[in-house]
């Protein structure tokens, strides 16, 4: 579970590196998300000459959380919270390039095109 207030790590090669999440958009009466809930993230570290700027707010999809994700028969569970940043009132990722494995829940919920940019699948 992802709660607004906690830190994730940008999986993708916008020039974020640590955002904070500040509000859980897509689940209006909920405290917390999970895989692909978008929140609205504040950059806290960011790499040098990006084109995001540091405490700018955004967009992120929730790629990866550290609860674990039930599937029918097994759970799937990672090490760090991450996400994904998104252009401004789209579902079009920001970067061209995902570094973190993406799970195949998020084709039900519409983001085929995180999951093509990607490397790995799970």
């Amino acid at each position: 579970m992802l709660f607004t207030g906690s830190n994730a790590y940008v999986a993708d090669n916008s020039g974020g590196y640590i955002a904070r999440c500040v509000k859980l958009i897509s689940r209006p009466r909920y405290r917390w998300g999970t895989v692909g809930d978008i929140f609205l993230v504040s950059l806290k570290k960011i790499r040098s000459n990006k084109k995001v700027k540091k405490g700018e707010m955004y967009r992120a999809l929730a790629l990866n959380v550290r609860s674990p994700l039930r599937r029918s028969g097994h759970q799937l569970s990672f090490h760090l919270n991450s996400v994904v940043l998104l252009k401004k009132d789209d579902v079009v990722p920001m970067a061209s390039r995902v570094k973190a494995v993406t799970p195949f829940e998020l084709r039900a919920k519409g983001f085929r095109r995180i999951l093509t940019m990607s490397a790995f699948n799970v």
